[in-house]
């Protein structure tokens, strides 16, 4: 069963074989697509040739899903979004209207990617990571789980962003770009790295070698859990491996 919208009545069930309901709808389902129960199709909205839409996802009014492409269950497709061929949508991901998703892309599960914005081809969005309206994610570019790219913001071809990491509304990091400013909002204590031999967590701040000296004995001081410690440690590594990247190519940060 699929849920259609019937005018005056709301959402109805039918059978994915009315092809009388389809037709009457614009709605058009390509060869070998699946649909899972409970799923909502809006008005004039495309699956391609062997797309999978999850139970109870959501495909908004001239929503086009790509050949290939995978909605996961209970993932949201706004109204006039475009899912690329092969792009995969995490269960309970949230696409938004108008937005464009790229040939091969990857949308983690629980992100959110606002009205308008577009990611490019193969680039990747990690589990809860929320894409603000109209920003732009550049072909092979990688979104860390639980990022926060705002609204506007633009992010290069193959560029990294890391977990947590936090890009502001209308930023801009180019291709391959090596960022100069980290700011990542952990479990406990917000991070941030200022493209100097300096990390800064919570009202602590050490250089990166210090932090790896005395980074354990903080954490006990700090009633950090065994989570947060592994959590942490892998902030320290990364901002390790930015700030070293940045000393070998300084025209790129």
């Amino acid at each position: 069963m699929i849920l259609l919208w019937v005018s005056g009545e709301g959402w109805k069930e039918f059978e994915l074989t009315d092809v009388e309901a389809l037709k009457e709808r614009n709605i058009s389902i390509g060869n070998r697509a699946s649909i899972g129960n409970g799923a909502s199709i809006g008005d004039r909205a495309s699956i391609g040739n062997g797309a999978s839409i999850g139970n109870r996802a959501s495909i908004g009014n001239g929503a086009s899903i790509g050949d290939g492409a995978s909605i996961g269950n209970g993932a949201s497709i706004g109204n006039r979004a475009s899912i690329g061929n092969g792009a995969s949508i995490g269960d309970r991901a949230s696409i938004g209207n108008r937005a464009s998703i790229g040939n091969g892309a990857s949308i983690g599960n629980g992100a959110s990617i606002g009205d308008g914005a577009s990611i490019g081809d193969g680039a990747s969005i990690g589990n809860r990571a929320s894409i603000g309206d109209g920003a732009s994610i550049g072909n092979g570019a990688s979104i860390g789980n639980g990022a926060s790219i705002g609204d506007r913001a633009s992010i290069g071809n193959r560029a990294s962003i890391g977990n947590r990491a936090s890009i502001g509304d209308g930023a801009s990091i180019g291709n391959r770009a090596i960022p100069k400013i980290i700011y990542i909002i952990g479990s406990k204590f917000p991070v941030s790295y200022w493209g100097e031999n300096r990390i800064d967590i919570g009202c602590k701040s050490l250089s990166i070698s210090d932090w790896f000296e005395k980074g354990y004995e903080i954490a006990e001081k700090e009633n950090f859990t065994s989570e947060q410690v592994t959590e942490y440690k892998s902030y320290i590594e990364f901002i390790q491996t930015i700030h070293q990247a940045n000393k070998e190519n300084p025209e790129e940060a």
